[in-house]
């Protein structure tokens, strides 16, 4: 339902920021607060970078909390003509001789009633229980994350640059795979969280909570902030990552963002994906309205693959040899001394390595996949 509340970061990268402008929407018009930058940091070092430029996007991330972005789509999609029916849930698909054509939906007042459609745009998040119903599944050795996070009054709600601490640890004091985050939000808040990729060794028993805590007392201090002063509701969520749902469509019916796992492996990250992918999908579904008729669905696959298929495969090579302690401590602790090793984490991150531009990041990119995975375990 809409709008909700996840466990998000509310950063809409520069790609996601693209994907806005497309659409005729400016966040400043909005009072979106602006990130001019990334600050990595890690013990008493920081190294503070531009966001990556990359494909047509924009120079800047916004902040808008997820409840707010939520309205602002929904909105666009009336005015464009779209029926929006707050409260309903679309609880399973009406399939007809093995074709989806709509969707059995329920009212806020519990009564059940069919929507009959052509076609079918799946796009219900993560564990998409709709996506499921129609034999999308997750691969489930590819990694996944863990996040939490909540919101902290801050006298530095203004700043101008998202902060990652990239030296999260459990209560032993080992490295883990993830990272923690401090959003500036500029309207009093600060959004903190963590995100912890399931390549962790002791993923099953890391308590999340814990680790948000040991943050955020971490971070105190800098932000001004009283870590037992959290308002609103701390929310914890699991995110496929990297495409590691499939299929992603079917003779009648499309899969898009967390419902077709396309967050970005290394940070769980998945705002850009989802409005890129949406697009995708807009534009199959209007040529399979135009004339060209099911068929059209078919490129959508393709579309994803060409997209994204290479960086999320050195990025869930990245996040394989991170789960190994003395590989993340090594590659942390280089990220905050060397420009180009954080460049190069930065571009990862971010989705933005080239492939028309062999520059040296990405040439670092593909040289750590190969020699990493020789390291010795730790």
């Amino acid at each position: 339902m809409f709008p909700r509340s996840k466990a998000c970061g509310d950063v809409l990268t520069p790609r996601a920021v693209r994907q806005l402008r497309d659409l005729a929407v400016e966040p400043d018009d909005l009072g979106w607060h602006r990130l001019g930058a990334v600050r990595l940091e890690r013990g008493d070092r920081s190294l503070e970078l531009p966001w990556p430029s990359h494909d047509g996007a924009a120079t800047f991330a916004v902040v808008a909390r997820r409840r707010e972005l939520d309205v602002t789509m929904l909105d666009l999609a009336a005015a464009a003509g779209a029926e929006v029916r707050s409260g309903h849930d679309a609880v399973e698909p009406i399939v007809t001789r093995g074709f989806v054509r709509g969707a059995i939906v329920r009212s806020p007042g519990g009564a059940l009633h069919d929507i009959p459609a052509r076609y079918v745009l799946v796009a219900d998040g993560a564990n998409s229980p709709f996506g499921r119903s129609l034999g999308t599944f997750r691969t489930r050795r590819w990694p996944f994350a863990a996040a939490i996070r909540s919101y902290w009054p801050s006298p530095h709600t203004d700043d101008g640059a998202l902060h990652l601490g990239l030296d999260l640890r459990d209560r032993a004091g080992a490295a883990l795979p993830g990272y923690g985050w401090v959003a500036p939000v500029g309207d009093g808040t600060v959004n903190i969280g963590v995100g912890l990729l399931s390549t962790a060794r002791d993923f099953k028993g890391t308590n999340v909570a814990h680790l948000l805590d040991g943050f955020v007392a971490q971070v105190a201090d800098r932000w001004q902030i009283d870590p037992a002063g959290s308002t609103g509701v701390v929310r914890v969520g699991r995110v496929p990552m990297g495409g590691s749902v499939q299929p992603t469509a079917g003779p009648t019916f499309l899969v898009v963002g967390d419902a077709a796992g396309v967050a970005s492996p290394f940070t769980g990250a998945g705002i850009d994906a989802a409005m890129e992918t949406g697009r995708m999908a807009a534009d199959v579904l209007h040529d399979a309205l135009a004339d060209a008729g099911p068929t059209a669905l078919q490129r959508y696959p393709r579309l994803v693959a060409d997209t994204y298929a290479e960086q999320y495969q050195l990025a869930r090579l990245w996040g394989r040899v991170l789960g190994r302690p003395a590989a993340m401590t090594r590659v942390t602790a280089a990220a905050v001394r060397s420009r180009l090793v954080s460049e190069t984490l930065l571009r990862i991150m971010s989705g933005a390595l080239r492939r028309d531009e062999f520059g040296a990041p990405e040439t670092v990119a593909r040289l750590a996949s190969t020699v990493l995975p020789l390291a010795p375990e730790a």
